[in-house]
């Protein structure tokens, strides 16, 4: 799937819960390895090492694999 910058998406992560993120640029869920997101919530999340900490507007590593992501931000299309 293509997610284009700044669409917000709902994670699923193995280590870090769920979250919603917003993408700081284009990225596709089936080729990239990392996705390159940040925390748009006003929580922090803990990664498994405790000491891993994210808050509103930080980078979090998102790796393909570990995470899933389902779109909230509904991809544009030419009728819009």
């Amino acid at each position: 799937m293509i997610i284009k910058k700044d669409m917000v998406i709902q994670v699923k992560s193995s280590r870090k819960g769920n979250y919603k993120a917003i993408a700081l640029r284009d990225f596709d869920t089936e080729k990239d390895e990392w996705y390159p997101v940040a925390l748009s919530e006003a929580k922090a999340i803990v990664g498994m090492n405790r000491n891993n900490l994210w808050i509103a507007g930080d980078e979090v590593p998102c790796r393909r694999g570990m995470c899933i992501i389902e779109l909230i931000t509904p991809p544009l299309t030419d009728n819009n």
